[in-house]
């Protein structure tokens, strides 16, 4: 029998609970640290279950990685690996394929990327040919733009590279972290739009926190020098914002108050624009000292840009279907190709709550609370559609959730730290 979980109604309106560690930063500190010349120590790690496929990859690369208590000590290797074992199975994990792929482009000797089958439907054509352009050797080891993938080179030459960004900046992030260690300077050109910007922004003042800088021209032009090094550092991980947006979502769609510790108001991460965008909708939102403080109520429909932050559109959908009225969000194109095609699976399971949606580029919603009825909710094995149709469940009560347990990529306890919700 399939594995699902019942979500009851809401009990504590008045709840305090505390934001994880980001997840977008752990993965860039342990991918940093590995580079670096030294031994890091990661503070605070997320560790659900694309941190750990990307540890055990590093770790198949020769990366020492310890865990101390809560912390990760990881002995770097300045790019020098030694490979124990020359598969990587990044299991469901985008970014760690992403950001390996260029990774192994340093790596004497050849190196066989693969996955999970939904991650061998995920194309990575763009990112390949980004890399083929600063002179490495990639090759399909199945479907053409798709992994597996086979890299044979043993450097990053270098050069200039034109890649895309209307579908990720990810590829951008993959390819400036391993850029520091080319043999010569790596020029990376936007053609287009770069989306999700923030992450790349992350991407850059991580960077630069373990010793290495790049130049951003305004996102059409990113340009490395060849010739640095990364270096060890202390790194503490900050809370998570995209995490923190079902806190946020729980105080909006139940009309209580959510007190949520553990976020910096002052951060790159886009996400936390979600605080804004309740608040637009009709939530109180307001700091008190460290803690973020969210109170609900009656909530009105919403027309916002999603370019730079696709992972809020899942958990603002909720909050639409309880908003009575239209509630458009544009350039949201590129959620077709994230962990499911999220466009389809939030029109899908609204449609069982009863909420209409249509999209194209764009996704409609017409929120209407007195038509909202629980519903057994498949997750399409997507972290974020099965959080976010959980918060709507503390909202109706009665809500089930099929394969729960897909929340361990990014919130592997969320199922416990809601239970504040519960009283």
């Amino acid at each position: 029998m399939e594995e699902r979980k019942t979500v009851p109604k809401l009990t504590n309106t008045n709840a305090v609970v505390a934001a994880p560690p980001a997840k977008a930063h752990t993965l860039r500190a342990i991918l940093l640290a590995s580079l670096a010349d030294g031994t890091s120590v990661i503070r605070d790690p997320l560790l659900g279950e694309d941190q750990l496929h990307l540890i055990d990859c590093l770790t198949r690369l020769g990366v020492k990685i310890e865990k101390k208590g809560a912390d990760l000590a990881i002995h770097g290797t300045r790019g020098q690996f030694t490979p124990s074992n020359r598969e990587l199975d990044v299991g469901e994990s985008g970014v760690a394929m992403n950001t390996l792929t260029a990774v192994a482009s340093l790596v004497p000797g050849d190196i066989v990327l693969t996955g999970a089958p939904g991650l061998l439907a995920r194309p990575v054509g763009d990112l390949v040919d980004a890399l083929r352009q600063l002179g490495c050797d990639i090759q399909w080891l199945g479907k053409a733009g798709h992994p597996p993938l086979l890299v044979r080179s043993s450097a990053i030459p270098g050069g200039a590279s034109r890649v895309s960004g209307l579908k990720t900046s990810q590829y951008f992030s993959s390819l400036a972290l391993s850029a520091p260690l080319a043999r010569n300077d790596v020029t990376l050109i936007c053609p287009d739009e770069l989306s999700e910007k923030p992450y790349f922004d992350i991407t850059l003042q991580m960077m630069e926190r373990f010793g290495a800088k790049a130049i951003n021209r305004g996102y059409r032009e990113v340009s490395i020098p060849s010739g640095q090094s990364y270096r060890a550092c202390d790194y503490r991980v900050e809370g998570d914002w995209s995490s923190a947006s079902f806190y946020l979502l729980a105080a909006a769609v139940c009309a209580s108050t959510v007190r949520v510790t553990g976020l910096s108001a002052d951060t790159k991460q886009g996400d936390r624009l979600f605080a804004s965008f309740i608040e637009k909708m009709g939530a109180r939102v307001a700091w008190d000292g460290p803690d973020l403080v969210v109170t609900g109520g009656t909530l009105s429909p919403i027309r916002v840009a999603m370019a730079d932050t696709p992972d809020l559109v899942p958990p603002l959908a909720i909050a639409a279907a309880f908003a009575a009225g239209t509630s458009v969000f544009t350039k949201v194109g590129h959620l077709r190709y994230k962990e499911c095609n999220r466009l389809e699976a939030i029109k899908t399971e609204l449609g069982k709550m009863g909420i209409r949606c249509e999209y194209d580029d764009d996704l409609v919603i017409h929120g209407d609370p007195a038509a909202l009825r629980p519903a057994v909710i498949d997750s399409w094995n997507d972290h974020r559609i099965a959080m976010s149709f959980a918060v709507a469940g503390l909202a109706l009560g009665g809500v089930e959730i099929l394969n729960p347990g897909c929340v361990s990529k990014s919130f592997p306890d969320f199922w416990d730290r809601i239970g504040p919700f519960w009283g």
